[in-house]
């Protein structure tokens, strides 16, 4: 004779009737007269308690929505006045030279000559150079000059120092126009045989 079964600790033998009247699920009258059962009828605890994700959902919808305040390292820079100030002068500086070189550069040769002359020599004929050198560093200076304004613009914008955008714009047209004018000059055979007599 077998032995009997030993008694269920935690209900792993238990029927779903069984469980359900256990956990203190309710079971309707019908129901409970099909299982030959007593009804289980659920005690009055008092208000029904709001689930976790109803007091989530109302503590979302009551609280305000706010944004984390910026650490020290993220906070938004404010452009310095004087800075803003040194970058328009920087600017209108820079456009006030391009003008004044405009009409030196269109004739380069003519601005070329004379100071040759100067130096003692003459005969220079290097014209059809001097002249597409003369608009080659005048259409540098002004991509430059536009190139500032927009870099520049944008610096502002992000908060960042930017006096020093024009400034450098500034030195690397004046190193243009000086490296066009050494090669219109440096290529002119009379301009180079005054330097060759120059040397010892």
């Amino acid at each position: 004779m077998s032995e009997p079964r030993p008694r269920p600790q935690f209900g792993e033998y238990a029927t779903p009737e069984e469980q359900r009247a256990s956990i203190a699920e309710p079971i309707d009258a019908q129901r409970a007269e099909e299982l030959g059962v007593a009804p289980v009828v659920p005690a009055d605890h008092g208000p029904a308690q709001p689930t976790l994700r109803e007091q989530t959902r109302h503590t979302t919808d009551a609280a305000p929505v706010t944004t984390p305040a910026p650490s020290a390292g993220q906070t938004a820079r404010r452009p310095v006045t004087g800075d803003r100030l040194a970058t328009s002068i920087l600017l209108g500086l820079g456009l006030v030279g391009l003008i004044v070189m405009m009409p030196g550069l269109l004739d380069l040769p003519g601005l070329i000559r004379p100071a040759l002359v100067q130096m003692g020599v003459s005969g220079y004929s290097s014209d059809g150079l001097a002249s597409a050198m003369g608009v080659l560093a005048l259409g540098l200076q002004i991509a430059l000059w536009v190139g500032a304004i927009i870099l520049s613009g944008r610096s502002l914008r992000a908060g960042r120092l930017t006096f020093w955008i024009p400034l450098v714009a500034g030195v690397a047209a004046n190193i243009v126009v000086v490296i066009c004018i050494a090669v219109a000059m440096g290529a002119d055979p009379a301009f180079m045989e005054y330097v060759r007599s120059q040397q010892p």
